[in-house]
């Protein structure tokens, strides 16, 4: 249920941003999800069609990205991209690294007319 909350919240700012800069239709959201994140891109789209009915962006195509985890190598200071089952800094080889938090979704943009 998560996915509804991220989409009422991505709906709500893309609209904010298309009343300001008077735009007439939103007609794609493009979303960053990280590959740590484990809600479901349909759920997530499935969300945007029915919340978005009505709006400026009714009829919205929704294009999500994953995109790679990030870690910092404590040894080294080193920031990279986790590869799948990777457990060592890439530039120092040391296993001291710690994943970084950022959010699972970003709305990266949104395309007006």
């Amino acid at each position: 249920m998560h996915e509804l909350g991220i989409a009422q919240e991505m709906l709500r700012v893309a609209l904010d941003y298309a009343a300001k800069n008077n735009a007439q239709k939103i007609t794609q959201f493009n979303i960053e999800m990280s590959a740590a994140a484990d809600e479901s891109e349909d759920s997530l789209r499935f969300h945007f069609e029915n919340l978005t009915r009505g709006t400026l962006a009714d009829g919205a195509r929704v294009e999500i990205t994953r995109v790679p985890m990030t870690a910092k190598c404590l040894a080294c200071g080193n920031e990279f991209a986790l590869a799948d089952g990777a457990a060592a800094c890439p530039q120092c080889a040391s296993p001291r690294v710690r994943p970084l938090l950022h959010d699972e979704f970003r709305l990266a943009s949104i395309d007006v007319e």
